[in-house]
């Protein structure tokens, strides 16, 4: 083909030059993939004084070695496809030993991952990698037969190029992987698992030792793997249970099927979950917004009170602590201003709920303090009942205990039949005999609070009782061991002493193994 132009033989090579790539493209193909022996050859060229001004236009391409390295590896990927392409489109994996020995592994792989190749593994056939059509359609339908023009090889370059940095595992690929490291290996720690993404894995996403740890784990809950705990200096070991082993004589599209399903059911269990909080919060903020907007204009001063009483309970029930206070102080001020002592007291009285919560004991009993003075003038026996209990939290929180049980005692005999202040008192007085280690004292107290609840089918509070009674079990049982064991130090035979001393340790070794739910649950119920 050439060019009619007016002017030079030297303007008709630019104008081809030119015309054939861009600028940037024709410096980086001079630079990649001439050396430096070819440019010297061609400034010397009939011709040099055009080439010279093309380069000298053109600004300079440094390759960084990460751009270096990728540039190597997509050269070697367009080597392992068109091989493929020109031997039927597979190829067995001995025949990768062409292919620049260990660095092929790691083509291959991230080919596999980018669905360029596919590798086949049948029972009693040799592995081998195939083709795919997302490989065989960089080569624009060339026949096995047929050549690849340069600038085509360029092009596929560039995109592989451009697809290695976009490469990533999937979290049920680094799984499969995982269970075929550990299968093959049998037992391996988590360093292992690890060397192993980081030979063939360099620098692909997905891969990250935060990622490779978030899947061992993943695979530790769904009891794919099973470790065995080291000291704390040695690496924990891994191997495969049952259910792993299944996954790793799986085929790998099998495996990852099932993997990825697995993945992906907890991922949209996360959504469901996920988006029920957020309802939540939505619904929350709506009530709020209901509460705070609805109250009919012109409503009477003294209803009002009430209506302010309700929405400060809430929001103290809801953790909104900061918004009760505001609305309590609101209502206190109402109050005064009307006169009204009853509505005075319970505002009192949920700001020294709001204190405690915010763990502000002092100024809590301050104000259970004003509400009892006003209390007593009313003689209401019920809010007097809760005030008693909530100072006698107060001062369990400040260590006297004795003081504390007084005001439980007291608050007892005027709740009457309410069942629910007498659970929450009984319970209170429970945590104060516990704290004294009146155990057995703590113990009818707390079982008399626990039948309370489960008649009024508090499920919270029957756990939170339910949990004492157990560690009051567990300390009293190892007072008795322990006791066991000084009894046949000072009296018993060899026999006697070894049975008590493996009894004791078995113990408390098993309390080390399970150390949550291990103390009393001293969270005081207010009222």
């Amino acid at each position: 083909m050439k060019y009619r132009t007016k002017g030079s033989y030297h303007s008709t090579v630019s104008v081809l030059l030119y015309d054939c790539f861009s600028i940037q493209r024709l410096t980086r193909w001079i630079l990649v993939h001439l050396s430096s022996l070819v440019k010297h050859w061609l400034w010397n060229l009939k011709f040099c004084n055009c080439a010279k001004y093309i380069l000298s236009k053109t600004p300079t391409y440094i390759m960084t070695p990460t751009e270096a390295s990728v540039e190597r590896e997509a050269e070697l990927m367009f080597d392992i496809l068109d091989f493929a392409r020109c031997h039927g489109r597979k190829f067995s994996k001995d025949k990768t030993e062409n292919f620049e020995g260990e660095i092929a592994q790691t083509i291959l792989q991230k080919l596999l991952i980018g669905e360029y190749l596919s590798k086949i593994e049948k029972k009693d056939v040799p592995v081998f990698y195939t083709l795919t059509s997302k490989g065989l359609n960089l080569f624009e339908g060339r026949r096995k037969s047929q050549p690849i023009p340069g600038e085509l090889k360029i092009q596929i370059i560039e995109k592989l190029a451009n697809a290695i940095t976009e490469l990533e595992v999937k979290p049920w690929e680094v799984m499969f992987h995982i269970i075929h490291v550990i299968g093959k290996r049998r037992i391996v720690t988590t360093g292992d698992i690890e060397h192993y993404f980081r030979h063939y894995f360099p620098d692909i996403k997905g891969t990250s030792r935060a990622n490779v740890y978030r899947n061992i784990k993943h695979l530790r809950m769904k009891g794919y793997i099973e470790y065995e705990k080291r000291s704390h200096i040695d690496q924990n070991q891994y191997k495969l249970s049952r259910k792993g082993e299944e996954i790793f004589y799986m085929t790998k599209i099998d495996a990852t099927r099932k993997l990825r399903t697995l993945k992906e059911w907890d991922d949209t269990l996360k959504k469901v979950f996920d988006r029920i909080t957020e309802e939540r919060k939505e619904d929350e903020q709506a009530l709020f917004y209901t509460m705070e907007h609805s109250v009919p204009e012109g409503l009477d001063r003294s209803q009002t009170i009430w209506v302010l009483h309700n929405q400060g309970n809430l929001y103290e029930l809801r953790g909104y602590l900061d918004k009760a206070e505001e609305v309590y102080f609101r209502m206190e001020g109402i109050c005064e201003e009307l006169g009204d002592t009853r509505g005075r007291a319970y505002a009192l009285k949920g700001l020294g709920n709001v204190s405690f919560k915010k763990e502000k004991y002092v100024l809590a009993e301050q104000y259970y303090r004003r509400c009892h003075r006003i209390a007593q003038a009313l003689e209401d026996n019920f809010l007097l009942s809760d005030v008693l209990n909530n100072l006698g939290s107060c001062l369990y929180m400040d260590d006297d205990l004795d003081e504390a049980l007084a005001l439980f005692e007291k608050a007892l005999t005027l709740v009457g039949a309410d069942t629910s202040r007498k659970a929450s008192t009984l319970y209170n007085e429970g945590l104060c005999y516990a704290r004294k280690e009146d155990l057995n004292k703590a113990k009818t107290l707390w079982e008399k609070s626990l039948a309370l609840y489960k008649e009024l089918q508090e499920p919270v509070e029957i756990k939170k009782v339910e949990h004492n009674l157990r560690q009051i079990d567990r300390k009293q049982k190892e007072e008795h061991l322990e006791k066991t064991y000084r009894r046949a130090l000072q009296t018993g035979t060899s026999q006697d002493i070894k049975r008590a001393y493996r009894e004791l340790a078995e113990f408390q070794i098993d309390g080390l193994i399970t150390p949550a739910d291990q103390s009393v649950n001293s969270d005081m119920v207010n009222t």
